[in-house]
């Protein structure tokens, strides 16, 4: 392997849900989401739909026939339930970088060349999609895009803090999102609140990404996120410029149960079971 494999952007986060429609109004009603696109992929049978919530893009993703467990998302699906599925790399050459991480000693799999998915035994626990293709019609991609479209929203998100994710295996996140591919740590530290753990942040491309290795895997809110079938993403953690109006508005006409538990940075979080399995964390710090 000659070296690192340069990440440019995370291009999403996958959120794998049994209703695209009733995601889709979710992302919308509470957090100001602007779909853009929507498709259909035969290969795996599954419907997606393509958002912004302000900076960061979040691709709701259901499968047509989730019975069907020869496809590889219904049984990815049907092992996690609904939640956060994985998110997605941009690199500039998909078939080199599937060969890198082949050669690095990674599981790759559902590889279509210009995309390609590594399972989570490599990557320290994380579900990671890896693309060199844009997606369709992105704003992003246009060069004038500007992401306080989302201004005014009742949510007061202004833009994605970091994605948590949560490892029993902190050595094998840091050697792949440092080693195999070009992420950078930001900080190395010991928390204690929701519960002691290591707290390791990393830029990855243009996006913050902590990992969490609590001191007591089998106890707390990491041990019960760890105890169940996941795919390493324990939230997205956003950034509000109004804590009080944000919680307004989540637990007024949408009735979501909101609180502080188990918050990675002192805030809110929406009920998971509110929002189709997804954690969503919400900060001023």
């Amino acid at each position: 392997m000659g070296g690192p494999i340069a990440v440019s952007r995370i291009i999403h986060t996958i959120h794998a849900t049994t209703d695209i429609h009733r995601s889709r109004a979710l992302y919308q009603d509470a957090l100001g989401g602007l779909v853009f696109a929507e498709n259909f992929f035969p290969a795996e049978d599954r419907d997606a739909a393509l958002l912004y919530v302000t900076d960061h893009m979040v691709e709701p993703m259901a499968a047509r026939h989730p019975e069907d467990l020869t496809k590889p998302f219904a049984r990815q699906a049907a092992r996690i339930g609904q939640g956060f599925h994985s998110f997605e790399i941009k690199v500039a050459d998909g078939k080199a970088a599937s060969a890198a991480f082949r050669e690095a000693g990674c599981t790759v799999a559902s590889d279509y060349g210009v995309f390609f998915f590594v399972r989570p035994e490599s990557t320290g626990g994380v579900l990671l999609e890896v693309c060199e293709l844009p997606m369709p019609n992105d704003p992003w991609e246009r060069g004038n895009w500007d992401p306080r479209v989302g201004a005014g929203h009742p949510c007061r998100v202004t833009g994605l803090d970091h994605i948590a994710c949560v490892t029993r295996d902190m050595a094998g996140a840091l050697r792949f999102f440092t080693e195999v591919v070009d992420g950078e740590v930001l900080s190395d530290e010991r928390i204690v609140s929701p519960q002691t753990a290591r707290r390791v942040l990393l830029r990855l491309g243009d996006t913050q990404v902590a990992f969490l290795e609590p001191e007591e895997p089998e106890a707390g809110a990491f041990g019960a996120f760890l105890a169940k079938a996941r795919n390493g993403i324990y939230a997205l953690v956003w950034k509000v410029d109004d804590l009080a109006q944000a919680q307004a508005h989540f637990a007024g006409k949408l009735k979501f149960r909101v609180g502080q538990a188990h918050c990675v940075p002192a805030g809110l979080a929406i009920e998971p079971d509110d929002f189709q399995g997804a954690r969503h964390e919400f900060s001023e710090a």
